[in-house]
């Protein structure tokens, strides 16, 4: 288990709980729930649309959207603190140059 990792994802799960805890307990009428709901996925279907599947992401229900969008996300984010911890640590143990 990576310590990194799970820093990384952190501000983003706690990002994600504040947007739903908005959505959810805040006052807000309709509109202003469907951008807090949005909120997280947002740069996900930005890209989406940048690479050509705005129209397939549009036609996803919003539950499956956000289980597309926001687990490759948590991967991603695990992955790259897991790989630099990695790299930390081989560099740790790599023993010092004698010149």
């Amino acid at each position: 288990m990576s310590r990194l990792g799970l820093y990384f994802c952190a501000p983003y799960a706690l990002f994600v709980a504040a947007c739903i805890g908005f959505a959810i307990l805040g006052n807000v009428h309709y509109q202003g729930q469907f951008i807090a709901l949005q909120l997280p996925i947002a740069l996900q279907l930005a890209l989406a649309d940048a690479f050509g599947l705005g129209q397939a992401a549009s036609n996803i229900a919003w539950p499956d959207a956000w289980w597309v969008f926001i687990t490759p996300a948590f991967l991603l984010l695990y992955a790259s603190g897991a790989l630099i911890e990695r790299g930390i640590v081989r560099r740790r143990a790599l023993p010092p140059r004698s010149h």
